[in-house]
C-alpha cells in the first residue's frame, strides 16, 4: 500500500458498546475512543473523514432497531465525506487516490464518525469541485432516498403523491424532485408554523395532521387528485390513516419509522376491496433492482441539484468530537430544523 500523505497510526472515533432502547440513553452511552487507524483490502480505501451525519437509520442502529446489525463495539455512522488518502489495491481504488469522495457502506466494519474509515472503492463517489465536504457527507442517503421514491412514482404513473414527514430532508427533496417531474405532491407535517414554511418554498398543498378536520381535508385532496401512491416515514396510526383516505388500487410505502411503533389499524376491507397495498422501501434494495448505471445517473443528478442549490440540506449544528453528544440529543429532539454533522477536524472547544 503506497501512501502519498502522513497517515497516523492512531485515530479518535465514537465508539457504541451497546444498544439502548430509549435513544437519549443510547447517545449518553457512546464515547470517545482512541484506535488504530484500519488498513485497507484489496478493493477498499481508506478515507479521512471531514463530516459525517446523524440520519434517523443512525438513531435506529443505536437502538438496536435497524435492519442491519454490525458487532459491537462499533463505530456508528452510514455515511459521511472526505479525502482518499490510501487504497489497498485495485484500478478504483488507485483512481481514487487523492480525491474527495462521499462514502458509506452497512457491512460489518466501523462506520463513518470517526476520523478515517474504510469503505469499498466501488461505493465512493467522487465529489464535483464545487461541493463542499459538508454537502457531500448528505449525498447518499437523502437525496437518493428522495429520488428513488419519486422516481418510483413517475415509473408507476402515479397522478399525485402524498407523503408524512414532508418538513424533513427526505420530504423537502421530494417535493423539489416531484414538482421537477410534474407530479403533484399532497405534504403533511406536524406543527402549523411548518405549513407556512413549506408553502414558501413551493408546496401548494400542505396538511397540519394535528388540525381538527386532518382526515377529512386529507381524503378530499387525495380523492380529487387521485394521488395513488405516498410515502410513509411516521408508521403508527398513520400508514392506516393514509391508506384509508387514498382511493382505490393505492399504495403505501414505507420507508421511516419516526414514531418507532408498529403501521397498525391497517384494515383488511380496505387492503382486499379496495386492492390497496403497504410496502416497504430501502434505499440499498432500490440500488439494487436499478442496476448500476440508473443509480451512476441518480448520484450525477442529485449532485447537480445540490450545486445548483435546488436541493439544500438543513443544518443545524455542526459538531466536534467533544460536543457530539449534545448536537445528537438536539437532533433527536428537532429533526425537522435540519441535520447534525459530525466534524471531526473541526476545532476542540
Amino acid at each position: 500500500m503506497m501512501n502519498s500523505v502522513k497517515i497516523p497510526s492512531k485515530m479518535r472515533a465514537i465508539q457504541l458498546e451497546k444498544h439502548e432502547e430509549d435513544p437519549s440513553k443510547a447517545i449518553s452511552s457512546l464515547s470517545v475512543v482512541t484506535k488504530s487507524v484500519p488498513k485497507p483490502k484489496h478493493g477498499q480505501v481508506l478515507v479521512k473523514i471531514e463530516a459525517a451525519p446523524c440520519n434517523p437509520s443512525d438513531l435506529l442502529f443505536l437502538q438496536g432497531k435497524y435492519g442491519i446489525t454490525k458487532t459491537l463495539p462499533s463505530v456508528p455512522g452510514w455515511e459521511g465525506a472526505g479525502t482518499v488518502v490510501a487504497s489497498g489495491g485495485g484500478l478504483k481504488g488507485m483512481w481514487l487516490k487523492g480525491q474527495r469522495v462521499a462514502c458509506g457502506g452497512q457491512s460489518d466494519r466501523d462506520g463513518t464518525w470517526a476520523e478515517y474509515y474504510i469503505a469499498d472503492a466501488g461505493s465512493c463517489v467522487p465529489l464535483r469541485s464545487s461541493m463542499s465536504f459538508e454537502e457531500g457527507a448528505t449525498l447518499l442517503i437523502n437525496p437518493l432516498t428522495a429520488f428513488g421514491l419519486v422516481q418510483d412514482a413517475k415509473d408507476g404513473e402515479h397522478s399525485a403523491i402524498i407523503q408524512t414527514a414532508a418538513a424533513s430532508q427526505v420530504g423537502r427533496m421530494v417535493i423539489k424532485l416531484a414538482e421537477e417531474v410534474g407530479v403533484p405532491t399532497i405534504n403533511i407535517v406536524r406543527r402549523e408554523e411548518l405549513v407556512d414554511e413549506l408553502k414558501e418554498e413551493g408546496a401548494k398543498v400542505v396538511l397540519n395532521s394535528e388540525s381538527e378536520d386532518f382526515i377529512e381535508r386529507l381524503t378530499e385532496e387525495a380523492q380529487s387528485r387521485n394521488a395513488t401512491i405516498a410515502f410513509e416515514a411516521v408508521a403508527g396510526e398513520m400508514t392506516s390513516t393514509i391508506l384509508n383516505a387514498m382511493p382505490p388500487n393505492s399504495t403505501v410505502v414505507v420507508y421511516g419509522s419516526l414514531s418507532e411503533k408498529p403501521c397498525n389499524k391497517i384494515s383488511p376491507i380496505e387492503l382486499i376491496f379496495g386492492e390497496k397495498n403497504v410496502k416497504g422501501f430501502w434505499l440499498t434494495g432500490w440500488f439494487k433492482r436499478n442496476g448500476f448505471w440508473r443509480a451512476y445517473k441518480a448520484i450525477r443528478h442529485v449532485q447537480k441539484l445540490i450545486v445548483t442549490r435546488k436541493f439544500e440540506t438543513h443544518v443545524q449544528r455542526r459538531c466536534n468530537f467533544d460536543d457530539f453528544k449534545e448536537g445528537l440529543i438536539e437532533y433527536h429532539k428537532n429533526m425537522s430544523a435540519g441535520k447534525v454533522l459530525l466534524e471531526p477536524g473541526m476545532h476542540r472547544r
